[in-house]
């Protein structure tokens, strides 16, 4: 196939030269005749490349054929080595962003749409000093913005005075966020400090305001239905924080479900044999009735372990090892990825993967922009020992069970009595367990939230 490549390039070549030579003799007749000497010309030089440079090019070009696939690989290994972006997954943004609502039937034993706890809301590289933000947490909109002092205030977006969004062309002055409608200016406690155009600032000028932990590269807000301030904090990891270990890369989902459904797959072991048994690259949802050969010759095999953290009554923890299983037999070392998942609150969980390379570092976050809505955000850090490529393999392959479950979320319904058996898992006791994150002040499905003005 290559000796044809090469013959036909040549032919190519020379039929080329060859009409732009008749052409020539054609339009300039006194400077090459009727053009016969020029094609004979180009024909014996035809001859000549082929008889005398073809033994040379021939071994060359053969050598590049047979092995350009070797090199395309080593090539694109060494770029993703060093490829330092963190859009590996999804390059348009979230996953599953601007759906319309989904329609389910919603139960009324299940739990309201909001838990008391610590929620992602910004990355800190997102608000740089003297910036501001609109975010939206738990059905309502709020403002974040950064002093020049480098405190995170986060306020309740709407101006007392008339209604406007702070987080519409509010700017930072002075330490607080100003007004874009009247230059009311609010501090990080949303107490209004000064009105541009009077000395009188009335009663009731001030703007609820929520606490806020910024660790981990993250800006936490703390939201509860009671008012009460927190009780616990999200872990620091000072490997994180300080650049100990690099950040591999970023997946962002928009899931339409209840934010319990999330958690609730820790306890739920069985469901690991079923739906995550098949091989990362198949479509294991579409190919279920097909019985791919594929998914019964290559599959992961799963233990896991669900219990409390009796130490932080705010934290559960999740024991899984996972294997490839290869025709019925398993490749040690390499495929076996050992996991602790740390569900902190409502809405954290850090997974601590230990691979044959180091240790890798999965942060997700749940963070409800509605009753039914959750943005769901994994960000990958790792070890300098493990090479950005492997770190961005587990992330792909993270992401594609991750996806399956995301299938399954958005389309079951809540059933508060379900028909356990034996070999579920601690179900009830995790629903137990999760309770403790909601009060008699929760905001029930159907309270009026900003999304229904």
């Amino acid at each position: 196939s290559y000796s044809f490549c090469t013959l036909l390039a040549a032919n190519r070549i020379i039929i080329m030269k060859t009409i732009l030579q008749g052409a020539a003799a054609a339009f300039l007749p006194e400077q090459y005749g009727n053009g016969t000497d020029v094609v004979n010309e180009w024909s014996d030089a035809a001859e000549k490349v082929y008889t005398e440079y073809y033994p040379i090019v021939h071994p060359a070009f053969a050598f590049v054929w047979e092995n350009c696939f070797l090199i395309a690989g080593l090539i694109a290994l060494y770029y993703l080595h060093r490829w330092n972006s963190s859009v590996l997954i999804y390059c348009g943004g979230w996953h599953g962003e601007g759906r319309p609502p989904v329609v389910k039937r919603l139960s009324p034993d299940m739990l309201p749409p909001f838990a008391n706890g610590w929620y992602k809301v910004l990355d800190s590289k997102d608000l740089p000093k003297g910036k501001v933000k609109s975010v939206r947490l738990c059905d309502k909109k709020m403002v974040a913005f950064r002093t020049e002092a480098g405190k995170v205030g986060v306020l309740d977006a709407y101006c007392p005075h008339l209604g406007a969004d702070l987080g519409v062309h509010g700017r930072v002055v002075d330490g607080c966020v100003e007004c874009p409608f009247h230059a009311w200016k609010f501090n990080v406690n949303g107490e209004c400090e000064g009105i541009e155009y009077s000395d009188c600032i009335p009663e009731g000028s001030t703007i609820a305001s929520y606490e806020v932990f910024e660790a981990n590269n993250a800006i936490h807000v703390w939201y509860d239905a009671e008012k009460r301030p927190p009780s616990w904090y999200p872990h620091r990891y000072k490997e994180v924080e300080t650049g100990e270990w690099y950040f591999a890369c970023w997946s962002g989902h928009e899931i339409l479900t209840h934010m319990a459904e999330l958690p609730e797959n820790g306890p739920d072991a069985a469901h690991l044999d079923v739906l995550h048994k098949d091989w990362i690259f198949s479509r294991a949802l579409h190919q279920r009735q097909e019985k791919k050969v594929e998914t019964e010759f290559l599959s992961h095999a799963w233990e896991a372990n669900w219990e409390i953290d009796e130490d932080k009554p705010h934290q559960s923890l999740l024991k899984v090892a996972q294997k490839m299983v290869i025709g019925g037999g398993w490749i040690p070392s390499m495929t076996v990825v050992a996991v602790q998942a740390n569900q902190v609150g409502p809405a954290l969980v850090y997974l601590h993967l230990q691979t044959s390379f180091g240790k890798i570092l999965m942060a997700q976050s749940t963070h409800p922009v509605g009753k039914l809505r959750q943005r769901v955000e994994h960000f990958y850090y790792a070890e300098k020992s493990v090479p950005r490529l492997v770190a961005k393999f587990v992330a792909w392959g993270s992401s594609r069970q991750f996806e399956r479950d995301v299938a399954i979320w958005e389309s079951k319904t809540f059933l508060a009595k379900p028909l356990l058996t034996k070999g579920d898992g601690p179900i009830t006791r995790f629903r137990q367990w999760y309770k403790n994150f909601y009060s008699e002040n929760s905001v029930k499905f159907t309270d009026q939230t900003d999304n229904d003005w």
